[in-house]
């Protein structure tokens, strides 16, 4: 006997991540060319940076961050450079590759454009650079003093 449907569902692979600081970790990194409106050459080189986040249900799920790749203080890559501790000196090189694999924060902001609403990554920074590590930064100077205070251990028998 044949079953008669009259109504067809289409699986949602939309997914979204909270707003506001996510972990993360840097899957991938390339250099990749989009066009530009505000070039005079009508295209702009960008770092195309892959986060991998992890879904409540265990599975994977992918953001990109992009910035244009400028050298100026003020550009979002140099910002990113920053908050990742890794901008080379002057006239040094920088091994993208090195990303790979960096466990990051990655600060997420939700855009609804038509009826659908996208996350991006607005900024990514190296773990650990939030208040969780001053926290525990606190408790290991407060263990580190107890192991310095020497005054009970006997060294007699040494």
């Amino acid at each position: 006997m044949q079953k008669h449907q009259s109504k067809l569902v289409r699986p949602s692979n939309k997914y979204n991540l909270e707003e506001g600081a996510v972990e993360g970790k840097i899957y991938s990194v390339a250099v990749n060319e989009f066009d530009s409106d505000f070039t005079d050459s009508g295209k702009r080189d960008v770092l195309n940076t892959k986060v991998e986040f992890i879904k409540p249900n265990g599975e994977f799920f992918y953001l990109y961050y992009a910035p244009t790749i400028t050298w100026s203080e003020k550009g979002n890559f140099m910002k990113m450079l920053h908050d990742l501790d890794v901008v080379p000196a002057k006239g040094g090189e920088l091994d993208i590759n090195a990303l790979i694999g960096m466990t990051v924060t990655a600060t997420i902001e939700n855009v609804e454009r038509g009826d659908v609403v996208y996350s991006n990554i607005v900024r990514i920074q190296k773990r650990g650079t939030g208040i969780q590590y001053k926290a525990s930064n606190k408790e290991d100077s407060e263990m580190m003093i107890q192991l310095y205070d020497v005054d009970d251990i006997e060294f007699g028998d040494m």
